[in-house]
């Protein structure tokens, strides 16, 4: 089985898993607004997580990478880095550990992202404006997105490019939107 039907079948039978799961987890006796999330969403936070470390650590990656280092020693690497890890999240690197399997969880978060996404009905959408966004056009904008993408939620990465010279550029899932003038300058100048 290659690399990419392992991490999309990891991804899947993790969140059904813990999908099917039906307490949720506590987060704080204290704080009302966060006393119960559902497990899902920790599984997702604690594999941004560990995909966090394993990225943007260049010794880490490495030694991930290796297939001479053991697989147990990777795990342990992990649960020292990371002690507060749930349960669920450690017999899945258990699962991962025994089938030496650990260097895929950066893919795996990836895929469990993506799949999280669909679960929430939410969409990432990339927007990137000439010039700040007025203050009034946030709501009217997410409406917008939301109509769509089809999306009940958004996640909105605004960037800044004076070169689009005025209009925006949208892109979400494989779709891409440009109404910029930069667009509209080189459709004049190529006609």
């Amino acid at each position: 089985m290659n690399s990419t039907k392992l991490v999309t079948t990891y991804s899947k039978s993790l969140f059904q898993n813990v999908k099917d799961s039906t307490s949720p987890t506590i987060i704080s006796n204290t704080d009302p607004t966060t006393a119960m999330i559902p497990t899902v969403y920790i599984i997702g936070e604690e594999l941004l997580l560990i995909r966090s470390a394993l990225v943007c650590s260049k010794n880490l990656k490495d030694f991930f990478k290796n297939p001479t280092y053991a697989e147990q020693k990777k795990f342990e690497i992990i649960c020292k880095i990371f002690p507060g890890l749930t349960v669920k999240m450690k017999s899945f690197l258990k699962v991962l550990t025994e089938r030496g399997h650990l260097s895929l969880l950066p893919a795996i978060s990836d895929e469990f992202s993506k799949i999280l996404l669909k679960f929430k009905n939410a969409t990432k959408v990339k927007l990137v404006t000439a010039t700040s966004l007025q203050e009034g056009s946030g709501t009217l904008l997410l409406e917008t997105l939301r109509k769509l993408t089809g999306s009940k939620e958004i996640i909105l990465n605004v960037s800044y490019n004076p070169k689009l010279l005025g209009g925006i550029i949208i892109e979400y899932n494989s779709a891409s939107i440009d109404a910029s003038i930069l667009k509209e300058f080189s459709l004049f100048f190529t006609e």
